[in-house]
């Protein structure tokens, strides 16, 4: 059984396999995902006498990271049939997937777990969190329901969310109006919702301000999924780790990375050694020089270890630390990628 890049006819094939891993996805939920992003993603499988063993769909997503927009993955419908567990088949598909990945030159992938310790032996570390937040409930702030076919609205809800996103954070999916509109159609399939926020102003008028996505019919408003200015909202219950995310390519990951503005020095430098088990090349040493624009970093030779102080890092260290979600010494005065990541990719 060797793992295969399925082609665009052989999909359909995953079917079965998808509806016994997901139950909890209705028909209509499954249709409309094997629609939509099964005739966009790359699908990753192995099969056993024709029958799909296990499988791992990369579903496309454009990314804001670091300033530069990339086409990165958002690995979904990771499953391997009843009969197939515990045989290696998922190990050997999420491996091919990932180098695959690195050989793009990518910085990272991600995902969602169901459960972080089936990803924790890939290297995969939390690089967000979950804020759980509900909209204020006054006169201030009116709420309607959104509509696919209102292109001027989608087009504006898409400029507002992006100036929110890129006010506060340094990682963060894009959103336009085909990425609005495939949203819609995945909350209608499963009985919810997207709301537009608008404020109303003083002087007359509302102003458009944001958005909230309930997933289903039966959805707390305090689970409603929002994008929204701070003021217009409360925090509730905390914050959960939500996102994980797998280092790729080192210099693509690193270039994003800068000095802190408060760092009075213009470049500062950071001698590491790193442990990849999964990609060959990313082990090694390594020295990060960082600037007020950004970082890059170049290969040394092992004799550089016996004259200098080097410090020893692993995949989950860098996306632990670089995404802020774990302070280090060693990073002191390196500004980190905040990242936000809801589960609408």
């Amino acid at each position: 059984m060797e793992v295969k890049r399925l082609e665009a006819e052989e999909k359909e094939d995953t079917r079965a396999l998808y509806a016994e891993a997901f139950p909890e996805d209705s028909e209509i939920e499954r249709d409309y995902y094997y629609e939509t992003r099964m005739r966009e993603n790359t699908v990753y499988a192995i099969r056993d006498e024709g029958k799909i063993a296990g499988m791992l769909c990369l579903n496309p997503c454009r990314v804001c990271f670091g300033g530069v927009e990339w086409n990165l993955s958002y690995i979904v419908a990771v499953a391997t049939g009843k009969k197939y567990r515990r045989r290696g088949i998922m190990r050997r598909i999420l491996t091919t997937a990932l180098l695959d990945e690195y050989a793009d030159k990518k910085p990272f992938v991600f995902l969602k777990p169901a459960n972080p310790d089936y990803y924790t032996p890939f290297q995969f570390a939390y690089a967000s969190k979950r804020e759980k937040r509900i909209l204020k409930n006054d006169a201030h702030y009116h709420c309607k329901r959104m509509d696919a076919g209102n292109a001027v609205l989608l087009e504006e809800l898409s400029r507002c969310a992006n100036d929110l996103l890129a006010a506060k954070y340094q990682c963060y999916c894009l959103r336009s109006p085909d990425y609005l509109r495939r949203i819609l159609g995945e909350l209608s399939a499963g009985g919810g919702r997207m709301l537009s926020v608008w404020e109303r102003q003083a002087e007359g008028g509302e102003r458009l301000i944001g958005m909230e996505c309930f997933d289903y019919a039966d959805t707390a408003e305090r689970d409603a999924r929002l994008l929204l200015p701070e003021a217009a909202s409360i925090k509730l219950c905390g914050t959960e780790p939500f996102i994980m995310v797998r280092v790729l390519s080192l210099p693509e990951f690193f270039a994003g990375i800068s000095l802190r503005p408060e760092v009075c020095a213009e470049e500062r430098e950071l001698l590491f050694s790193l442990k990849d088990p999964l990609i060959e090349e990313n082990n090694g040493l390594f020295l990060l020089r960082a600037t007020k624009k950004g970082s890059r970093i170049e290969r040394l030779e092992a004799e550089v270890r016996r004259r200098q102080e080097v410090t020893a890092l692993t995949p989950e260290e860098l996306v632990s630390v670089f995404f802020g979600m774990k302070h280090a010494p060693w990073a002191e005065g390196l500004a980190t990628y905040r990242a936000y990541f809801d589960e609408e990719m």
